[in-house]
């Protein structure tokens, strides 16, 4: 399918790759990042040497990949009562469709935008993500688990600890093997989110919206000096960096707490129209709570790269004493060789 971000042209496609190859930031220092799991989540990530990660739109968080939306509204609204009022003098557009933006309506269709904007990416590449925590060094997370973690996602089971950058690796060598449009290594921003999305990186998506209109409803009309002028020269698929930067890594301050760390991989749907030598990332489905179908991808599968975990966390268990002696018998196993501690949270399972 062609899609209206227009990712047709060569030239087009290579910027975007290089700009979407990685879009964190330098880590000089490696940081340990925690995963919790249930006790067959454990016996799955040391069996297969994977790790899953779930479309975002399955996520916990029903706000995920959204609140971007309400951050861009305001300005596509602003960019509306200016460019539209200026359009409407060159006669382009008819005294009904003014009614449009005026009110709660110039709101409405704001929004629109931003929406239609990110369906478009999420029909060509979905975000698939894997969540971490991080936990200060000295902190007594770091030997004993985040309570919240324990109940959300460890129940009863543990806390697997990873090495940043090799992990970072991993990732990269993934993204390499299958056809994503990019990846992202880096921790999410619950406060300021206005600073950590930089907007002003989509200055003139309003009027390259209309651009877009114009160009498929009334091309003559998008081709006259004076109309194209106001229009711009800025084509959608330069905001696609942005977009996607910005729409998996901003969360409501409410998971504060959770110092969320992501693996964010674009994965391109197949029928896409462009070319890549790279096959589709495989997608598998589980089944989720309220037997619902949760799509994921097994990240890593098939590579010889063994998981960077530098320990194991016992989480609280009626019998932990057993729980340890078998996730060392497990590690042993599969001759992983890391330390296995038990946390001291007292929380009854």
């Amino acid at each position: 399918m062609n899609n209206k971000f227009g990712w047709k042209n060569k030239k087009a496609r290579s910027e975007k790759s290089a700009l979407l190859a990685n879009m964190g930031k330098d880590k000089p220092v490696s940081r340990s990042l925690f995963h919790y799991t249930t006790a067959a989540g454990l016996i799955g990530i040391i069996k297969t040497r994977t790790l899953w990660a779930t479309h975002a739109s399955f996520l916990n968080d029903t706000a995920e990949c959204r609140l971007l939306t309400s951050l861009l509204a305001p300005s596509i609204a602003r960019d509306f009562q200016v460019i539209v009022p200026l359009l409407k003098s060159l006669g382009a557009f008819k005294p009904e469709v003014m009614s449009l933006f005026d009110g709660d309506k110039l709101t409405t269709e704001s929004e629109k935008v931003a929406n239609i904007a990110i369906r478009v990416i999420e029909n060509v590449s979905p975000f698939y993500i894997t969540s971490f925590c991080i936990h200060g060094e000295d902190a007594a997370e770091s030997s004993h688990g985040l309570l919240s973690q324990w109940r959300g996602y460890g129940r009863g089971g543990f806390a697997i600890e990873f090495d940043e950058l090799e992990m970072d690796k991993l990732v990269a060598a993934e993204a390499a093997r299958y056809w994503y449009q990019g990846h992202i290594t880096r921790e999410v921003a619950y406060e300021n989110h206005e600073h950590a999305a930089q907007l002003t990186r989509f200055d003139g998506l309003a009027a390259t919206a209309l651009k877009v209109v114009f160009k498929d409803k009334a091309p003559k009309l998008a081709a006259l000096p004076e109309v194209a002028k106001l229009l711009g020269e800025r084509e959608m698929h330069d905001y696609i960096p942005a977009f996607m930067d910005a729409l998996p890594t901003l969360k409501s301050s409410r998971f504060k707490e959770e110092n969320e760390y992501r693996i964010i991989l674009m994965a391109t749907q197949p029928g896409q129209t462009e070319t890549d030598d790279r096959p589709y990332p495989p997608v598998s489905f589980r089944e989720g709570a309220n037997a619902m179908i949760i799509p994921y991808i097994e990240l890593f599968k098939g590579s010889s790269n063994t998981l960077p975990i530098k320990k194991i966390i016992v989480g609280p268990n009626r019998d932990q004493a057993n729980q340890y002696d078998g996730a060392r018998l497990l590690l042993r196993q599969h001759g992983i060789d890391v330390p296995v501690v038990k946390s001291d949270t007292s929380l009854r399972y």
